[in-house]
């Protein structure tokens, strides 16, 4: 009678760590935001590019891609010739990412 009382604690103390685990991973997969991502960091990503238009001339760019809603916009664009007489054609370094057209 002792063996059987031992046998069915050790099942129900498996059951209940199997009910435990199930809860857990259905728990873990819960968002309230309908799957849109939230990210804490790194929403942000910034790149650069550059290109020879000759000899002694070419371009040179920024541009920042918003990684929530993949829009993307140029912040700066510069073109350059002999040194010194370049011009820069946008310069929308210090605007908010919202505020840039």
């Amino acid at each position: 009678m002792n063996a059987k009382k031992i046998r069915a604690g050790k099942i129900k103390y498996f059951l209940l760590g199997i009910v435990a685990m199930l809860g857990l991973l259905l728990l873990t997969g819960a968002s309230l935001e309908n799957g849109v991502p939230t990210l804490g960091f790194g929403r942000y990503q910034i790149s650069s590019w550059g290109t020879s238009l000759g000899n002694k001339s070419g371009a040179i760019g920024v541009f920042i891609v918003d990684t929530v809603s993949g829009e993307t916009k140029t912040v700066y664009t510069r073109i350059y010739g002999s040194p010194g007489k370049g011009t820069a054609v946008k310069n929308d370094l210090k605007k908010p990412f919202i505020s840039i057209q």
